[in-house]
């Protein structure tokens, strides 16, 4: 019986979670008119393609949807594979290679992940102005080369649960770090990337600070600065229409997720066991 209701509460918590979403994907389909219609109409009738018609085709500040999308996806590869490399590589170093201070090294690694991005803003502002990188892309995806502690973290944890018999037996038969890395630990950690890959996506795609602070041109703006600049006139808002550019908006990251969620799960579980 206990079972069964906590099975109810769950049910009823992920019913409410999804209520927002349900809401958002209704009213793209909606008349401005029907958005704030009481009791809410869930399923609209007509469905209308208007807000989608409307957001693809119109412009904001002479910028179409179309290249928002685009920088969001430029900025999403370059950060995908900067945090792939950095991440997996450094993970590596310090799960198999033994050097000095590397305990140290890594608790005062682990201790960054205690600052939030706002205290260090504008030190950050100020070295990328220095460096001539203010409105450019290369702002939003340059720290990724330089690995994020948590990828590092979540990925330490899987290669040291690996058997060392694996890379003592590939250290016998020639073969260097690198090698036992790329033929060795890449394969076997898919999970644990798999995971990290999503999570690093859904919060670079909904990054709205440090694109709303490096970038001034409106060509530039990744997806969420373009909708909110598309929201910005209170006097015209049309909320099909942005409620549309969300919806298509989340569509890669469904598709990833989708493809990777065998592994996204197996990553999760693992990492909270080994925690």
């Amino acid at each position: 019986m206990i079972k069964f209701i906590r099975i109810i509460i769950a049910y009823a918590i992920a019913a409410c979670m999804l209520l927002p979403f349900l809401w958002m994907v209704s009213t793209s389909f909606k008349n401005p008119a029907d958005v704030f219609q009481f009791p809410i109409k869930w399923i609209p009738n007509p469905i209308n393609l208007d807000g989608y018609k409307y957001v693809w085709k119109s412009s904001v500040l002479g910028v179409s949807f179309y290249t928002f999308y685009w920088n969001s996806l430029k900025v999403a590869f370059f950060v995908l594979a900067g945090t792939f490399f950095s991440c997996t590589l450094a993970a590596y170093a310090y799960a198999r290679i033994n050097f000095t201070g590397r305990s140290v090294i890594f608790m005062v690694m682990i201790a960054t992940m205690m600052i939030p991005f706002q205290v260090t803003m504008i030190p950050i502002f100020m070295m990328y102005k220095e460096l001539g990188l203010l409105n450019t892309h290369m702002a939003l995806w340059l720290p990724s080369f330089f690995g994020s502690m948590f990828g590092v973290f979540l990925l330490r944890q899987f290669i040291i649960s690996l058997p060392l018999e694996l890379s003592e037996a590939a250290v016998i038969d020639g073969a260097g770090h690198f090698r036992i890395y790329w033929n060795i630990v890449l394969p076997l950690i898919k999970p644990a990337i798999t995971a990290l890959l999503i999570l690093t996506l859904v919060a670079t795609w909904n990054n709205y600070e440090a694109p709303l602070l490096f970038i001034r041109s409106a060509e530039l703006f990744t997806i969420p600065v373009g909708l909110k600049a598309m929201a910005d006139d209170i006097y015209n808002i049309n909320y099909s229409g942005i409620m549309a550019g969300v919806v298509s908006s989340i569509v890669p990251i469904l598709l990833l997720f989708a493809l990777g969620q065998r592994y996204f799960v197996q990553g999760l579980t693992f990492s909270v066991v080994k925690g």
